[in-house]
C-alpha cells in the first residue's frame, strides 16, 4: 500500500492523518505479559535444628570478614577488582547493553541526508530534441518510521532489558563462586602448612625411635628387625612433606590466578605459615524462600524466563501486518544557487503496509518455537531451584556432621596428649623405657593430622554453605567502578 500526499489535495491529507492517528491510538502489544511467580519451596530445612534461621542477611555479602584475617580480606578485595572472569562478564554486560540500544532504535524514525548532482546530454541522432543538455542538483532529507502497532519492538526491548538483568546477575554469581573458591584455597593452604609442621614433628619422633632401636640392637637388647621397622616408618613419614609442599604451592598458585595475576604473585606472602582460619561457632541460615532471592544464579534464571516470555510477543507480532511511513523533503534545481529558493522545495509523504499472505507456516512456527523455549527456560529455573535447595541441605549436613566428628577427634587429641604426658613422667622417673614416649608422640601427631583434615573439611563445608546461600555478592559499595560505570552509561542511553 502506498499513498502520496500532494499539496493540491488537503482533504486527502487530513483524512490520511486522521486515519493514522486512529491506527496509532489502537496500538496494542501482543503476547503474554510476564508475571513473577515465586517457585514452591519447603518451609524449613531438614537440618534446621542444627542451624536455625537468624533472619540477618547483611553479613552474607561480606561473610569472609567474619574470619578476621586481614590477608584474606586483601586477597578477596584484589580478586573482586582484578579477576579475569569478572572482567569478561562485564564485557558481555556492556555488549548486551549496547545491543539493547540497537533494538530500541527500531521504534524511532531514521533520518538521512542526501546531496546529488547530475548532468545529462541527449543523443543528437534522436528525432526529437536532439543533443539536449540538462543539469540537476538535489539536496534533501529522507525519514522512515516503522510503526510498532503490535508491540514487536516493545517486546524485543523488554526481552533485552531482562537479558541485561540476567547478565548482571551472572556477574554477581561469578562473585559468589570466586569468593568461595578463594577462601577455600586459602583455608586449604593454611591447613596444609599446619599438616606440614605436624609431619615434620612426626619425622623427628620416628628418627629418635630409630636411634633408640639401633642403640638397643648394639647393646644386645633389641633385634635387627626392630631397627629395620623403625627405619621403614621414618622413611614412610619422610614421603609425606613433599606432598604437603605441593599442596601449599598449588593453593598459592590458584590464589595468584584468582586475584587476577600470575601463579607466583603471592608466593612470598603466603609462604610464611599463619594460624588456620578459626572454626565458626555457628553459621547464618536463611529460610528456603530467602535463598531464592539471595542466589544470583536463580535470579538470573528468573530474568531469562522473563526474556523468553517477551520473545513470544516478538514472534506473535511478526504474524501481523507491518506499517511504514516514508517522508521526504528537499530541493531540486538546475542551477546550484537556486537550491535554497522557495520554488525549488519539494516534499512527499506516504504510508506503506505489507502482510504476508502465505509463508508456509514460518510465522506460526516461530510462535510455537518461542513458546517451547519459554517453557524450557521455566523448567530450567524450577530445576535450578531444586538443585540450589539440595546444595544448601548437603552443605548443612556436611558441616554439622563434620562438627560432630571433630568433637570426637578433639577428645582423641586430648587423650593422646595425656598419654604422652603419662609416658614422659614414667620415663623421667626411670620406670619405663623411652620407646613408649615415642609411640605416644607418634600417636599424638597422627591424631593432630586427622584433626587438621577434619577442620579443613568443616571449613569447606561452611564455605559451601555460604556459597549455596548465595553469600558473597557485593552491594553497591563493593561493586567495582567498572560495573558502576557500565550501569551509568546504560541508564543514560535509555
Amino acid at each position: 500500500m502506498h499513498v502520496s500526499l500532494p499539496r493540491t489535495q488537503p482533504r486527502l491529507r487530513q483524512a490520511l492523518l486522521a486515519s493514522l492517528l486512529t491506527v496509532l491510538a489502537g496500538c496494542t502489544t501482543v503476547g503474554p505479559d510476564y508475571q513473577t511467580q515465586a517457585p514452591n519451596v519447603p518451609a524449613h530445612w531438614i537440618e534446621a535444628d542444627a542451624a536455625p534461621p537468624d533472619g540477618e542477611h547483611d553479613g552474607l555479602r561480606t561473610w569472609w570478614r567474619a574470619f578476621q584475617d586481614p590477608l584474606l580480606d586483601r586477597l578477596v578485595d584484589q580478586a573482586l577488582a582484578h579477576n579475569q572472569e569478572l572482567d569478561i562478564a562485564l564485557a558481555r554486560l556492556r555488549q548486551a547493553r549496547a545491543e539493547r540500544v540497537q533494538i530500541a532504535a527500531a521504534a524511532m524514525p531514521e533520518v538521512s541526508i542526501g546531496v546529488a548532482g547530475e548532468a545529462v546530454r541527449g543523443s543528437k541522432a534522436l528525432g526529437s530534441q536532439p543533443g539536449g543538455q540538462a543539469r540537476t542538483w538535489h539536496l534533501g532529507f529522507d525519514a522512515s518510521w516503522e510503526l510498532d502497532l503490535f508491540g514487536g519492538t516493545r517486546r524485543a526491548v523488554e526481552a533485552a532489558d531482562a537479558g541485561i538483568q540476567a547478565l548482571a546477575e551472572d556477574h554477581r554469581a561469578l562473585q559468589v563462586s570466586l569468593v568461595a573458591e578463594l577462601v577455600s584455597d586459602y583455608a586449604g593452604l593454611r591447613i596444609a602448612q599446619r599438616r606440614l609442621a605436624i609431619a615434620q614433628d612426626n619425622i623427628r619422633t620416628l628418627a629418635e625411635a630409630e636411634r633408640l632401636a639401633e642403640q638397643a640392637q648394639r647393646s644386645g637388647l633389641g633385634a635387627l628387625a626392630d631397627v629395620t621397622q623403625a627405619r621403614a616408618e621414618r622413611e614412610m613419614a619422610e614421603a609425606q612433606p613433599p606432598l604437603l609442599h605441593a599442596d601449599v604451592a598449588r593453593f598459592s598458585h590458584a590464589i595468584g590466578v584468582l586475584t587476577g595475576g600470575f601463579p607466583g604473585d603471592w608466593h612470598a606472602v603466603l609462604a610464611t605459615p599463619a594460624p588456620a582460619l578459626p572454626m565458626p561457632a555457628d553459621l547464618p541460615l536463611s529460610l528456603p524462600s530467602d535463598v531464592i532471592r539471595q542466589r544470583p544464579d536463580l535470579r538470573a534464571d528468573e530474568r531469562r524466563l522473563a526474556a523468553a516470555t517477551a520473545q513470544i510477543g516478538v514472534a506473535q507480532a511478526a504474524r501481523f501486518p507491518r506499517f511504514r511511513i516514508p517522508l521526504g523533503i528537499g530541493t531540486s534545481a538546475s542551477v546550484i544557487h537556486d537550491l535554497f529558493s522557495g520554488a525549488s522545495l519539494a516534499w512527499s509523504a506516504a504510508m506503506q503496509g505489507s502482510h504476508s499472505l502465505y509463508d508456509s507456516g514460518r510465522a506460526r512456527a516461530g510462535v510455537t518455537a518461542a513458546q517451547a523455549n519459554a517453557d524450557a527456560v521455566r523448567r530450567v529455573y524450577e530445576r535450578d531451584v531444586s538443585v540450589a535447595l539440595r546444595d544448601v541441605e548437603d552443605a548443612l549436613t556436611a558441616w554439622t556432621s563434620e562438627r560432630q566428628r571433630q568433637a570426637a577427634l578433639q577428645k582423641a587429641v586430648a587423650d593422646s596428649q595425656q598419654a604422652l604426658q603419662q609416658a614422659s613422667q614414667l620415663y623421667t622417673r626411670g620406670l619405663s623405657a623411652y620407646l613408649p614416649v615415642l609411640v605416644a608422640q607418634r600417636s599424638l601427631n597422627q591424631a593432630r593430622d586427622t584433626l587438621a583434615l577434619s577442620q579443613l573439611a568443616q571449613l569447606q563445608g561452611g564455605i559451601a554453605l555460604y556459597k549455596a546461600l548465595g553469600a558473597g555478592w557485593s552491594d553497591s559499595s563493593l561493586v567495582p567502578e567498572s560495573e558502576q560505570r557500565v550501569a551509568r552509561e546504560t541508564t543514560a542511553t535509555r
